[in-house]
């Protein structure tokens, strides 16, 4: 495995492991940490007086709907307001396919057309009763916004604590399928995320880790000239 955001980068031929990466070959995984640059937050921050690991506990939007949903018109404005880093505007250029446990976005801003959302998105909101998926901006109507079809209550189109990771079987075929997994801005703490790089050593592919400064270390590995 290549570390690259530590010391021990400078052990590393950056320029020999980059003439190798291209669209055909590589598949990215990324997480939080590839979206400091652009302002976004890691996770330990409070909104609307909920802290965001329980913004994404299913009791919150069940016990307190209206302190949810006006945490989530907070993050909904601060957060799409964000613009792509030289991360991921790096990642869209070279055409990388992108597998991203983050809500936010910003790879398919950054013009990345082949993307797979595992913890889903900012941009919907969906209905448990009817399954029905709607546009965010549905959360501007109302304190507590309603199912068009059911009128029943809406939820977030990102996934809850207990809700499946959404599409990881593409995302098996995608790691299986490349010869080198960049894995960018994340631990891989839990499963099944930490299963793909996992499957990818398995296969024989090379794990590169941008493990800090990925608004610097990935615009180096995949160069605009290539």
């Amino acid at each position: 495995m290549y570390e690259l955001g530590v010391r021990r980068s400078r052990e590393i031929d950056v320029q020999a492991l980059a003439d190798k990466l291209n669209r055909d070959n590589a598949v990215a995984l990324t997480g939080a940490g590839i979206s400091v640059a652009s302002g976004l937050p890691l996770g330990n921050e409070v909104v609307q007086g909920i802290p965001l690991n329980e913004f994404f506990m299913l009791h919150t939007w069940e016990e307190r709907p209206s302190q949810a949903f006006a945490a989530y018109r907070d993050i909904l404005s601060g957060w799409r307001r964000a613009t792509p880093n030289p991360a991921h505007q790096a990642l869209a250029d070279a055409r990388i396919r992108i597998i991203t446990q983050n809500i936010d976005g910003l790879h398919r801003d950054a013009g990345s057309q082949e993307v797979i959302e595992l913890h889903g998105n900012l941009r919907e909101l969906r209905c448990f009763q009817c399954d029905a998926v709607f546009a965010s901006q549905l959360v501007w109507k109302d304190d507590v916004p309603s199912c068009p079809t059911c009128r029943a209550q809406l939820f977030p189109g990102f996934i809850l604590e207990g809700d499946a990771v959404r599409h990881i079987a593409r995302a098996v075929e995608w790691v299986a399928a490349a010869a080198y997994l960049v894995v960018i801005g994340t631990q891989l703490a839990m499963d099944p995320v930490r299963r793909l790089r996992e499957i990818a050593r398995e296969r024989g592919a090379d794990v590169i880790w941008v493990s800090a400064m990925a608004e610097e270390w990935v615009p180096t590995l995949f160069l605009p000239t290539r």
